[in-house]
């Protein structure tokens, strides 16, 4: 327990020479070099009179290294001091040196200074004491406590309120810490936590311009380097700092030179932006970051004398993984991270320490993605930008890259178990994963100057699979063929020829781009090669030789050679029925494109009593919003049509689309649905609503696909000859 304050006859002495020096109080208000900016609301906020908001008057301005926490406390000084407040700025470091000057700017005796300090009385109670009896309105600031506990009793824990950090009882008393330690527990219900974020692009622009002058370049230029330092203010001025430096000096650094907001962004990507272990990436070429990369070891550090060693490495497959929201629960499995040198047998409690450590430090943001319906998925965290692209430079994640890249595939690889790419009911799932695959997969598989692990390579090759698998899927052929192309044309580099079945399934996806972006020809040559080296090596009944014969089908059918088309389906549903069985979904998706095939050479009669066969299996085995089934109804009406029975083939199209969830409302499939509807409304004579329905969907295909895409100049033609009475 603490003792009260001794009276003043009690002296305790010491020679001159003994005691304490006096160390500063005074703010350093010389900091504040040029203005503070995006910073209004939240400075306003903590300087209203308590008595208005009925707030605390403790708060804690907490936030990642470099986001500018002590500048906002700084700011807040000045304009306490222009009040007419008394205020104090105390070093964390030098705790017990400041508060005792604080104590003895407030009037206390030298004797109960030395006797305090001396621990005969309690040194928290007295300043305290005379803190609460001040008679001046004062501020007290304690910067940089990111070590919570030392502000804390010795005998207690720092939310109970009985240390150096403590709720004033004076009416005019305001304390605010600066810290790196967000963790609302530590600080008690006595304290507001105020999150200090990164600037927003415009307010970065200002911070940057301020630094650099003029001749950096425009507001546009800064505001895009702004976003790509993702505004954390440190960096900001580290950059704006650099760039003034090099356009004052007088020495001519040769035409490369760093001279620009576009300059140094550029700069950034090469160096942050560039393959793990590229060889021409000049890591010399520092950009003035350096004191970036320091703030964060000063975090590592933290974490480590808070035992969570396992911080790092764990930042560091962040860091390999895409700046994009991670889904951390089926991502970062303990058991799959501890089975890696890197973790040494990592626990899921461990794992969670270690997550909400990195989390109170503002290292990482967690959130909840709404539109996600899976918990496991919808639970997000987000490395800072520019902390993601410094860890990821780091020289122990270059020379632990194989160690790195292959824990981040297996990560990945476990994290896609049991999600089929072809089922929309786990795309919003896809969502969020795919920026992880993408990233990795091109990070360890396009370069080729490095040694590829077999296994490594062998979980890589799969993720590409299912990655392009996804996006054909989802209407983005155009982007599976980006990441298939480099890797197939490179698989020489990893030890692979064109005939490895893992490559054989890659050439196959790669088909299906050519044919998803309408360039049937290129797809055909493509998949005949394919099957061709398919039914050499697994054999022509094999079920990935019969999915490749299938998607030749479609090829043939997109050049409108019917006969052929159909002759080839009908031998591919006869093996179907053997290998997978009549009812297996990729049957049935066989058994509709032969059904599409006998449409279009004029039976029609015939193809509906084949998608009545289908849809009934679909109806019975799967749910009514697969894109599958749309596409089967799409084509019963169209039969219906043909058949010249409008009404029923109206209901059909409007039933299909009311099945449609808004999320899916923009795909190819429903479009196509929405001008089938629209021409059996315009063969019906239902004029106005035919032009009402065509110009909606030539609104949503300009958006989607633009003025110059062949769809929408299709309906816009239709439409001009519809109110033209053509």
């Amino acid at each position: 327990m603490t003792a009260d304050v001794p009276p003043e006859d009690v002296t305790v002495r010491r020679p001159a020479y003994d005691r304490p020096s006096r160390v500063s109080v005074d703010p350093p208000l010389g900091r504040l070099d040029s203005p503070l900016h995006g910073r209004d609301g939240l400075i306003d906020e903590i300087m209203q009179p308590e008595e208005s908001t009925g707030e605390p008057s403790v708060h804690i301005l907490c936030g990642m290294g470099g986001s500018g926490k002590s500048h906002v406390a700084l700011e807040i000084a000045r304009r306490a001091r222009a009040d007419g407040r008394t205020v104090w700025w105390v070093q964390a470091g030098r705790l017990n040196s400041g508060m005792r000057e604080v104590v003895s700017q407030l009037g206390a005796s030298e004797t109960q200074v030395d006797q305090a300090w001396a621990g005969m009385i309690s040194a928290t109670d007295l300043v305290w004491r005379y803190l609460n009896q001040a008679a001046q309105p004062w501020l007290l600031i304690f910067d940089s406590a990111d070590e919570p506990a030392t502000l804390g009793p010795t005998d207690g824990v720092l939310a109970d309120g009985t240390g150096w950090l403590r709720r004033p009882e004076a009416e005019d008393g305001v304390v605010i810490v600066t810290t790196r330690d967000g963790n609302r527990a530590t600080w008690g219900t006595w304290s507001t936590l105020h999150q200090v974020r990164p600037l927003d692009a415009d307010a970065g622009a200002q911070v940057l311009i301020d630094r650099a002058g003029p001749q950096a370049g425009d507001v546009a230029d800064a505001r895009e380097l702004s976003r790509e330092l993702g505004g954390l203010p440190l960096a900001l001025r580290a950059a704006g700092n650099y760039l003034k430096s090099v356009n004052a000096s007088p020495v001519w650094r040769g035409s490369s030179t760093i001279t620009t907001f576009a300059d140094y962004r550029a700069a950034v990507q090469r160096r942050f932006r560039a393959p793990l272990d590229a060889p021409d990436v000049d890591l010399d070429e520092s950009l003035g970051l350096e004191i970036v990369r320091e703030v964060d070891d000063l975090s590592l550090d933290l974490l480590s004398r808070r035992k969570l060693q396992q911080s790092r490495p764990l930042l560091n497959v962040l860091a390999c993984l895409s700046v994009s929201p991670v889904p951390y629960e089926v991502v970062l499995k303990p058991a799959i991270l501890a089975e890696s040198p890197l973790f040494k047998g990592l626990t899921g409690q461990q794992r969670v320490k270690v997550l909400e450590g990195i989390a109170d430090l503002a290292l990482v943001d967690f959130d909840v993605q709404d539109e996600v319906t899976d918990p496991a998925f919808a639970h997000v965290l987000s490395l800072h930008p520019l902390v993601h692209a410094m860890f990821r430079d780091r020289d122990e994640v270059r020379e632990q890259i194989a160690e790195y890249h292959g824990l981040v595939m297996k990560l990945l690889l476990a994290a896609t178990e049991g999600l089929s790419p072809d089922d929309s009911a786990a795309w919003t799932n896809w969502d969020v994963l795919v920026p992880h695959l993408v990233e990795a997969v091109r990070e360890y598989l396009v370069p080729q100057k490095h040694k590829h692990d077999p296994e490594t390579v062998r979980r890589a090759l799969e993720l590409a699979r299912l990655t392009a698998r996804y996006l054909i899927a989802i209407g983005l052929p155009g982007s599976a063929f980006d990441i298939l192309d480099p890797i197939v044309r490179g698989c020489a580099a990893y030890d692979h020829d064109l005939d490895r079945p893992q490559v054989l399934a890659l050439r196959h996806e790669l088909g299906r781009t050519w044919l998803e972006r309408n360039q049937p020809e290129m797809a055909d040559r493509v998949l005949r090669d394919v099957i061709a080296d398919r039914t050499r090596v697994l054999g022509s009944d094999d079920a990935d030789t019969l999915a490749s014969r299938h998607k030749l089908t479609k090829a043939i059918m997109a050049q409108r050679q019917w006969p052929e088309a159909e002759t080839e389906l009908r031998q591919i549903v006869a093996a179907e029925d053997q290998v997978r069985g009549p009812e297996h979904w990729d049957t049935m998706i066989v058994r509709h494109s032969l059904a599409l095939a006998v449409l279009a050479q004029q039976r029609a009669p015939e193809a509906e009593e084949m998608l009545h066969a289908i849809l009934e299996v679909r109806y019975r085995t799967w749910p009514l919003n697969q894109p599958e089934t749309w596409q089967a109804r799409h084509t019963l009406a169209r039969c219906m049509q043909a058949q010249g029975r409008l009404a029923e083939a109206e209901a059909e199209l409007r039933a299909t689309l009311a099945t449609v969830e808004p999320r899916h409302a923009d795909r190819s499939e429903v479009l196509a649905i929405r001008a089938t509807l629209a021409a059996v409304l315009l063969l019906d004579g239902r004029l106005e609503p035919a032009i009402e329905e065509y110009e909606q969907l030539l609104a949503d295909r300009r958006r989607l696909l633009g003025d110059t895409h062949l769809d929408t100049l299709q309906i816009e033609h239709a439409l001009r000859r519809l109110r033209n009475g053509d």
